[in-house]
């Protein structure tokens, strides 16, 4: 049975101090969305919100909405093929100087994402104009170029940076940190590519559609892609080794439409509709909330930590035994 503790009130007050700071950015991103969605209209290139007759859905554009650029998409394939293969090479000195497979196959499932993700851009909709020239594969029905490819290939120094310090046992508050760091990172990176055009387009009822990038897709792709499966990783490190490590090519990308279902379900209802300014937003704000709450259930369910007490530490896996873990545990009394 797990060791009880009773948590002194020292913990227990920075616990609730630090649980409202987290409620104080949340506060504070619900009056910014409110202000900014209310005062501003999307993207002038996207069109118009119609409802398709036959499916009762936006229909999905075209490349006269949203014109292909070679250009554009050359330049974005090799900056990000770049840093995925600065990352690659990275994984690759692990694995020659340590014999550690698992940042090697976490980089490669990154990848694999590319699978979930058209099925992502389809609920979520998100367009990318075709070009004969730059046909990657296909799959239901959205033909998706290379540059999909590079930058899920790219992504994947974020998954293994995750899990690099991780291992280092970094605080609570740390982590927390850490995400705001990757999610800001992820909007300024997507802000760039998607307001360079020619690249990928959003469409459809998007909320929280503060700029270029509607930022409910900002803690989904934080916590599917970086978060998750670098948790996974770090829980499971002692079963993950030599050919076992294979596993994240699966857990990668499951990590991602697992964590989209979870939280961006919302989010996906309102794209998917024709809904008032006020519902709209409340779904990405929905989303948002989603995502907090999840963020602290993985840090506690695969990592161990009290994710509202600051100074709590996760797990030390670096000499016990996976199987250990659980038992050896403190269930901790009181917030």
């Amino acid at each position: 049975m797990p060791v009880r503790k009773v948590r002194s009130p020292e913990e227990r007050a920075r616990t609730r101090a630090f649980a409202l700071t987290i409620f104080g950015f949340f506060a504070v991103l619900a009056v910014l969305d409110l202000l900014i969605t209310g005062l501003t209209d999307p993207p002038a290139a996207v069109p118009d919100l119609v409802m398709d007759e036959n499916t009762g859905v936006p229909p999905v554009p075209t490349n006269a909405d949203f014109p292909y650029d070679r250009t554009h998409n050359v330049i974005a394939i090799v900056l990000l093929g770049g840093l995925g293969l600065a990352g690659l090479l990275v994984c690759l000195r692990e694995l020659i100087k340590k014999g550690d497979w698992l940042p090697l196959c976490a980089s490669i499932g990154t990848v694999i994402i590319v699978v979930p993700e058209v099925f992502l851009d389809v609920i979520g909709m998100v367009y990318y104009p075709v070009d004969d020239a730059d046909n990657a594969f296909t799959l239901f029905g959205r033909q998706m170029g290379w540059f999909i490819v590079a930058g899920w290939f790219g992504a994947g120094a974020f998954a293994v940076t995750m899990l690099k310090i991780l291992l280092t046992r970094p605080t609570a508050k740390q982590v927390w940190i850490m995400l705001g760091f990757t999610g800001l990172s992820y909007t300024i990176f997507e802000e760039l590519l998607v307001g360079s055009n020619g690249i990928y387009h959003y469409y459809g009822n998007q909320p929280m559609w503060w700029n270029e990038l509607p930022i409910w897709w900002t803690p989904c792709n934080t916590i599917g892609c970086a978060l998750l499966p670098a948790a996974f990783a770090y829980r499971y490190q002692h079963h993950l080794k030599g050919w076992k490590a294979s596993a994240m090519l699966v857990a990668v990308p499951a990590s991602v439409g697992g964590v989209y279902a979870l939280i961006g379900m919302p989010s996906w209802i309102v794209v998917n509709g024709d809904y008032n300014w006020f519902l709209t937003e409340l779904a990405g704000l929905s989303t948002w909330a989603l995502g907090i709450g999840l963020i602290a259930v993985i840090m506690n369910l695969f990592l161990g930590y009290q994710p509202f007490d600051p100074e709590s530490r996760p797990w030390d896996l670096s000499e016990n035994a996976d199987t250990d873990v659980p038992s050896a545990r403190s269930e901790t009394v009181g917030v």
